[in-house]
């Protein structure tokens, strides 16, 4: 299984800005003048924090998955038009791409990417044959198929949902009472509901005695004691990618003055008691707040695994970035 991050933040687009490039410049020189010239340049820069050399990214969610001969994507943020612009060599030369985009849930900043994906524009007189598949929930107002094209209606968009070719997979909350399992080739997908405003899903991807499981936009109920429905996704999971857009600090309130009860996120606290209690073996940090600095999500990360070793948890753990891959 590989998997590859093409969006990681939360809740709206947030890219760099100048200001913030020059302060990691700045910080970089800084540091470099403080120490021998010996090692060079280049020995210096990768002892540097990621946060200081690297950016963790401004892209919304979007996760690529490639097993059993399946690229399956999770969410379909701002990360997805990238993910298109990369399949076009692949596409060109099999003559067609075939994938399943399974849907946490249909807030924009999971889906609003959807129209700038590449691929889903090639005319069909070129001889390509391309295949997409959507599953998705129906408690979200409406069912799937009218959330995804809502955002492609004129006048927001000058193509319509009408002109791409598609196959929609609807799921009941009804059916979601227990863990509901279906097969992608040789895939074996599970997925429960969990708790966000209005409605979302987690996933969980079994292949070849591997699992990866994506749970973004969750909000524990008790940090102590985690939701029995994640609890059974997570569960001996190989990659675990896990909202943790908050410190429990900001989640209270103590900072910022705003309690984010309600809001659907997660925090280092909870994250690391669900690992713990299911024996997950690496953690990918997700869904980062837009408000957060490369140096914010950085600190959160050292705030996991100090949790984790306090605890005698033997979880990895690292903060997702757009690029990174890890291969189980």
């Amino acid at each position: 299984m590989r998997v590859k991050f093409w969006g990681v933040r939360g809740s709206v687009a947030s890219p760099l800005v100048a200001k913030q490039v020059e302060d990691k410049i700045f910080e970089a020189l800084k540091g470099f003048w403080g120490v021998s010239h010996e090692a060079g340049y280049d020995e210096f820069f990768k002892e540097l924090p990621f946060w200081k050399r690297g950016t963790y990214g401004g892209n919304t969610s979007c996760v690529e998955v490639d097993c059993g001969g399946k690229r399956i994507v999770l969410d379909m943020g701002t990360g997805v038009r990238m993910l298109g612009n990369s399949l076009f060599p692949e596409m060109m030369k099999k003559g067609g791409l075939d994938l399943t985009f399974l849907l946490s849930h249909v807030h924009w900043d999971h889906i609003q990417g959807l129209p700038f994906f590449g691929p889903l524009y090639v005319n069909k007189g070129s001889g390509i044959r391309n295949s997409w598949s959507f599953y998705g929930g129906t408690d979200w107002m409406r069912q799937i198929e009218p959330c995804l094209r809502g955002q492609m209606d004129p006048p927001n968009f000058p193509v319509s949902w009408e002109e791409i070719k598609k196959i929609t997979h609807e799921m009941r909350s009804g059916d979601l009472v227990d863990m509901l399992s279906f097969n992608i080739g040789e895939v074996l997908v599970k997925t429960r509901k969990l708790n966000h405003p209005q409605e979302t899903y987690g996933w969980r991807l079994e292949y070849n005695q591997r699992v990866v499981v994506y749970t973004t936009d969750n909000e524990p109920y008790d940090p102590l004691f985690p939701d029995p429905k994640l609890m059974e996704l997570t569960r001996d999971a190989d990659l675990w990618i896990a909202d943790c857009q908050y410190t429990k600090d900001i989640y209270e309130g103590r900072v910022g003055g705003v309690p984010r009860h309600g809001w659907g996120h997660s925090y280092p606290e909870a994250v690391v008691q669900t690992a713990a209690l299911t024996g997950v073996k690496k953690i990918a940090l997700f869904h980062h707040d837009p408000n957060s600095s490369d140096e914010a999500i950085y600190n959160i990360e050292q705030s996991v695994r100090k949790l984790l070793l306090e605890k005698g948890a033997k979880s990895e753990v690292v903060a997702a970035h757009e690029g990174l891959e890890i291969v189980l």
